[in-house]
């Protein structure tokens, strides 16, 4: 794993109260960007429900760490049943920028990553896809997913696979659930556990890696 990202993990870790990762530590992503990403939405669907907030945290691919959290003003409504969830009001996002004045910014981040999160392929890209297309705009090139969800389900990780409850298992503080940050930190670090669990999974170049967990 690449310098900055090990420095990257390690100022998540302490903000997660856990001030060492251990030895260990496999590298099959040296000289890549690679960004813990999540999303926080009005709804499920990304075909009529919009994104209200975003983070990436991780390391660009010559060591510097990357953090860009910021809300979304998503021009409609947040029901209440979502707010519910991540906390976030229509207060909260009045005057913070359309997914349009964000664009930009991810994009430019986003661009040739390798991109981690829980449930990213299923969930949150769907929205950055939508989200682009409404804007009229095309989707950031990425270099590729990694998703903790899916690699949870394929290393057949005893438990449930939801991110808390994979957090709780390797005992990763995930008090702020539900918050962008806070889940696209934990998903770095999930990853990191997940790595160190099964190292023999994690011992080929990236893009095999990938094509062997889908």
């Amino acid at each position: 794993m690449a310098v900055g990202l090990v420095n990257s993990l390690l100022l998540i870790a302490i903000v997660h109260g856990h001030r060492r990762l251990g030895s260990f530590m496999p590298r099959p992503f040296d000289g890549m960007k690679v960004i813990g990403f999540d999303l926080e939405t009005t709804g499920f669907d990304c075909r009529s429900e919009r994104i209200v907030e975003y983070a990436m945290v991780g390391s660009d691919s010559d060591g510097k760490h990357i953090s860009l959290c910021s809300l979304v003003d998503p021009e409609q409504k947040i029901p209440e049943q979502a707010s519910s969830v991540h906390g976030i009001t229509n207060s909260d996002v009045k005057g913070m920028g359309s997914f349009s004045d964000h664009s930009e910014k991810i994009s430019e981040m986003m661009e040739d990553a390798v991109i981690v999160g829980h449930n990213v392929i299923g969930f949150d890209w769907g929205f950055i896809k939508m989200e682009c297309l409404r804007a009229g705009i095309e989707p950031p090139r990425i270099r590729g997913f990694v998703d903790t969800l899916k690699i949870a389900r394929k290393l057949r990780v005893p438990g449930r696979h939801r991110l808390g409850d994979l957090c709780d298992r390797y005992g990763i503080d995930l008090e702020r659930a539900h918050r962008a940050d806070a889940d696209a930190s934990a998903s770095l670090l999930l990853l990191w556990n997940l790595m160190k669990e099964y190292p023999d999974s994690f011992q080929r170049p990236i893009h095999d890696l990938i094509e062997s967990l889908d």
